[in-house]
C-alpha cells in the first residue's frame, strides 16, 4: 500500500501523486448542482468541489446574447409563483414580469381559406383538453395503473366528443388542423411528441398558480444568486467525470471508504478526487447513456431498469434576426393550422414542417420558432442557413408574400446533440410512473450511509421538467448529507 503524507485536512500526497480529498463532490454545475452546493455551504459543509463538463455553469439554464439582445437558449420561464422557491429567490433581488404569451396574434390555414370566430373558439377549447384530462383522471380510483396510455389517443376521444356535443359545422380538415396544432404545442411543452407521452403526465405534473414568469435581465441571474455562498475555487469547468468508484476493493479502506471520482481536466489530463459523498446532477439522458461505465459498482438491476425507463425530451429554439422588420407586431404570434398538405414545396423532406405550428416575436427584430423533438431530429443536423431558408418558405406560404427575406443571422440551439446534455427536459413517458422516478433516484450507499446521491429535474416528483424542480432536487440531496453530520 502506498504511504501517504497528510499535508492538510484534505490534501494527500501519495508517492508524489496529488489526490485531492473533499467531503462532497458534485458532478454538474447546473441549477441542481449549484443549489446543492449552496445548501451545503449554508449549513457549514464547504469542503466541496463542483465538476462541470461545460466551459460555463448553468447547465440547461443558459442566458446568452444574440445581436446585442438577451436570449434564453434553454429554460425561459418560472412556471408559477405560488410555492415556487426559484421565484422567491429571484424576485427578492431582481424584477420579474408575467409573460402573457401574446395570446391575441393571428390564425392562418395552410389552404389559404379565411378563419373565423368559430375557429378561434375551438382552438381555445382544444388547448383546454389537457386540464380536462387531468380532472377526469383525478376522479378515477387508480389512474396510475389504468391510464398509463397514450396522451394523444385520450385527447382525440375527448376532442371528438366535444365536437359532437357542440354540433360543430366546420370542415373536418379544419377541426383536424386545430387538434394537430394543439398536439404540436403540447410536444413543445412536454419535450416529446404527444404520441410518446403518457396520459399520466397531465395528472402527475403539479401546476403552480401565477402563470409563467420571466426575468428581463436574464434567467441566469439565478446562477449569480446561487453562487453567493459558494467559494469560486470550488468550481472546476471543462472537467468531465468519467468514473465514480464508490464501493468495493478499488476503494481505499483506510480512508473511511472514500469514493474515487476520476475525471478528465480542461487540458486533457486525467485526475481524481477522493470524497465522502458524491451528488450526481447530470441530465437523465447522460445518466442513461453513461451509468454502466461511470458507476463502479453500477446500480442494482432494478435501479438500472428504472433509470433506463426514464424519459427525456427534446425542445430547441430557432432565433432569426432581421435587420428590417417585414411584419406587423399585432399579427404575432402567427399560428399555422395545417388543413392541407403542401409537401410539394418541400420535396426533399417528409412532414417535419407540419410540426412547426407558429412563429412568435422574441425581441424587436428577432423571431422565434420552437423546434419540438420531431423537428429537432429531422432538421437540426442541417446548416443554419438551410434551416432559415426552409422556415422562410413556410412564412412566405402562410403570409402569402414571396418577398419575405431570409434572416440575416440565426442562433439555433441543439441540446440533443451536446454530449453533456443529450436533450432538454424530462416528461412522463409510457411505462414511467412516480415509482420509476423514486427507484431511479435512490442513493447508492454503504452500511446505510448514502455515498452517491442523484439530483436533477427528472428526479423531482411533480415538478420534473422545471428549473424549480432542479433546484428543489439539489437541496433535497444536500439535506440528506447534512442530516448525517447533524445526527452524528
Amino acid at each position: 500500500m502506498n504511504k501517504c503524507v497528510i499535508f492538510s485536512a484534505y490534501l494527500i500526497v501519495c508517492l508524489g501523486h496529488a489526490v485531492y480529498a473533499q467531503k462532497v463532490v458534485i458532478v454538474g454545475g447546473g441549477v441542481s448542482g449549484l443549489a446543492a452546493a449552496q445548501h451545503l455551504c449554508q449549513k457549514g459543509i464547504c469542503d466541496i468541489t463542483i465538476l462541470e463538463a461545460e466551459g460555463r455553469i448553468g447547465g440547461r439554464l443558459y442566458t446568452d446574447r444574440f445581436k446585442g439582445e438577451i436570449v434564453e437558449r434553454g429554460a425561459q420561464w418560472m412556471h408559477g409563483l405560488k410555492g415556487n422557491p426559484v421565484y422567491w429567490v429571484i424576485s427578492r433581488n431582481f424584477s420579474v414580469i408575467v409573460d402573457d404569451h401574446d395570446e391575441q396574434g393571428s390564425i392562418h390555414l395552410s389552404s389559404g381559406k379565411a378563419t373565423n370566430r368559430e375557429v378561434s373558439r375551438l382552438l381555445s377549447d382544444a388547448e383546454e383538453l389537457y386540464d380536462q384530462l387531468n380532472l377526469k383522471l383525478l376522479a378515477m380510483d387508480d389512474p396510475n395503473s389504468e391510464k398509463n396510455t397514450v396522451l394523444v389517443e385520450e385527447a382525440k376521444l375527448m376532442w371528438e366528443s366535444k365536437l359532437t356535443s357542440q354540433g360543430v359545422t366546420l370542415e373536418k380538415t379544419i377541426t383536424d388542423a386545430i387538434f394537430h396544432y394543439t398536439m404540436t404545442k403540447w410536444s413543445s411543452e412536454n419535450g416529446e411528441r404527444s404520441q410518446n407521452v403518457s396520459v399520466l403526465d397531465s395528472l402527475f405534473y403539479r401546476n403552480l398558480e401565477g402563470g409563467d414568469i420571466i426575468v428581463p435581465q436574464g434567467y441566469s441571474m439565478l446562477l449569480q444568486l446561487l453562487q453567493e455562498d459558494i467559494p469560486k475555487s470550488t468550481i472546476l469547468l471543462n472537467t468531465e467525470v468519467t468514473k465514480i468508484i464508490w464501493d468495493g476493493p478499488d476503494v481505499d479502506q483506510n480512508m473511511s471508504r472514500q469514493i474515487d471520482v476520476q475525471y478528465i481536466g480542461s487540458d486533457g489530463s486525467v485526475g481524481q478526487i477522493k470524497a465522502d459523498h458524491v451528488i450526481v446532477t447530470v441530465s437523465i439522458g447522460v445518466l442513461q447513456k453513461n451509468h454502466r461505465s461511470m458507476l463502479v459498482p453500477n446500480f442494482s438491476e432494478e435501479q438500472a431498469r428504472a433509470v433506463e425507463r426514464m424519459t427525456f425530451g427534446i425542445v430547441n429554439k430557432i432565433f432569426m434576426h432581421y435587420e428590417e422588420k417585414f411584419w406587423n407586431d399585432q399579427d404575432f404570434p402567427y399560428r399555422f393550422l395545417w388543413d392541407s398538405n403542401i409537401e410539394t414545396e418541400f420535396k426533399e423532406d417528409a412532414h417535419w414542417f407540419r410540426e412547426i405550428n407558429q412563429v412568435e416575436i422574441y425581441r424587436d427584430n428577432i423571431l422565434l420558432v420552437w423546434a419540438n423533438a420531431y423537428v429537432s431530429r429531422e432538421v437540426l443536423d442541417l446548416p443554419d442557413e438551410e434551416i432559415g431558408r426552409r422556415i422562410t418558405l413556410l412564412l412566405r406560404r402562410f403570409m402569402g408574400n414571396d418577398s419575405i427575406p431570409l434572416p440575416d443571422d440565426l442562433l439555433i440551439t441543439r441540446w440533443h446533440k451536446n454530449e453533456h446534455f443529450l436533450g432538454s427536459y424530462s416528461y412522463m413517458g409510457l411505462g414511467k410512473t412516480r415509482i420509476t422516478q423514486r427507484i431511479a433516484s435512490r442513493p447508492l450507499g454503504v452500511d446505510g450511509t448514502p455515498k452517491v446521491l442523484f439530483a436533477g429535474e427528472a428526479t423531482h416528483i411533480g415538478r420534473y421538467g422545471t428549473v424549480d424542480g432542479a433546484y428543489r432536487s439539489g437541496r433535497r440531496e444536500a439535506s440528506k448529507i447534512i442530516s448525517i453530520y447533524n445526527d452524528s
